[in-house]
């Protein structure tokens, strides 16, 4: 039970609820009496504050408490089932560890936690995007994790905890190569963000080691510079989509970085004549609960999002417990792929049977 499970009852974000839970100011009485019937008919009750003498065992542990921060994106974890369910492997190995948890949405017109703003944290997790430099060198000044987010070439510090993007890309293209395609093309949406840019390098590299074709199809080329938006709406889906059937020969294997833009895919596929699973086979990514509205279900691949925020909280502990440490850490989570039951065998892609090697399929 978390917070997580409150938020989405209540229909509210994951922030509001700490809100409540921590008597911040902020929130209408309308969304706090929503919150406090979701936790009732959770049976959610917070976990005591644990203020007052730090462990023995923990020197650098000042307050007992940890502060996780989403920079400048969405908190309705309805729509990022990825995200919630790190957090709520966050919340619940932050417990464990006998820390207590408070949660804020930052972006350019909000303040910081009051407990952030104070300093009264020993730690920070963080997912979304690099704060102004005014506030970077206020939060800077903890230990600090980021989880999830996209890397620019400035503007972040502290360790990372993310995806193993490459591996993504690698095995999206096993998954198709074994199917039998040998024309593959990379859906590359939202050409900025950096997570997608290695999916799709590895994709493109994976496809031609095995002597197939790869073709990166986007809407718009990188302008180089970080987009918030990552997202494209029916349009934007639409001209990718018909780009992509213009091609000859058309790709039969496509990979669609995310789960939530897969659907949009599938959409769009049909609008134009095109039946996913007899005509395109589409390789997905995310694992989200939202794949099973889609008949023929999508291969994808799983981020294994628990583990990331897991490994998150252990790597702050770390931190905040070597704050001399000059290194930076990048710790990256091993995917896994998904694959729907039952396959589609006795479909028009043929199954090709590939020996294991050190990177997968061999021929």
């Amino acid at each position: 039970m978390s917070i997580v499970e409150v938020a989405k009852i209540a229909g509210t974000s994951h922030s509001t609820v700490s809100r409540v839970i921590n008597k911040r100011p902020g929130v209408s009485p309308q969304t706090e009496a929503a919150v406090k019937r979701a936790m009732a008919q959770l049976g959610y009750t917070p976990p005591a504050k644990r203020r007052g003498p730090r462990p023995a065992d923990r020197p650098n542990v000042a307050t007992g408490t940890i502060g996780m921060l989403m920079m400048g994106t969405d908190a309705m974890f309805a729509r990022a089932p990825v995200t919630a369910a790190v957090f709520h492997a966050v919340e619940q190995a932050i417990a464990s560890q006998g820390f207590n948890l408070i949660v804020g949405q930052v972006d350019d017109h909000e303040r910081l936690p009051p407990d952030v703003a104070k300093g009264q944290v020993d730690g920070l997790l963080l997912h979304g995007y690099a704060p102004t430099p005014e506030l970077r060198k206020s939060l800077a000044a903890h230990p600090s994790v980021w989880i999830l987010s996209q890397r620019s070439i400035r503007g972040y510090w502290g360790d990372r905890v993310c995806p193993d993007n490459e591996v993504i890309g690698r095995l999206a293209a096993e998954r198709l190569l074994g199917r039998g395609h040998r024309h593959l093309a990379y859906l590359y949406f939202s050409a900025t963000h950096m997570g997608f840019r290695q999916r799709a390098e590895s994709f493109a590299e994976t496809v031609e080691e095995y002597g197939a074709t790869c073709s990166m199809i986007a809407e718009n080329p990188s302008t180089g510079r970080t987009t918030r938006s990552e997202d494209f709406g029916e349009d934007q889906t639409e001209r990718v989509v018909a780009e992509l059937l213009a091609m000859d020969p058309m790709p039969t294997g496509v990979f669609v970085p995310r789960d939530r833009l897969t659907v949009k895919v599938y959409r769009v596929l049909r609008k134009m004549g095109i039946e996913p699973g007899r005509d395109i086979e589409v390789a997905s990514c995310d694992n989200e609960p939202i794949l099973e509205a889609l008949d023929p279900r999508p291969a994808t691949v799983d981020v294994c999002p628990e583990l990331i925020g897991k490994r998150a909280v252990e790597q702050l502990i770390w931190r905040m417990e070597h704050p001399n440490e000059k290194t930076r850490a990048m710790i990256t989570i091993e995917p896994e792929i998904v694959v729907p039951e039952p396959e589609m065998g006795d479909g028009p892609f043929a199954r090709v049977v590939y020996k294991s090697g050190p990177r997968g399929l061999r021929g």
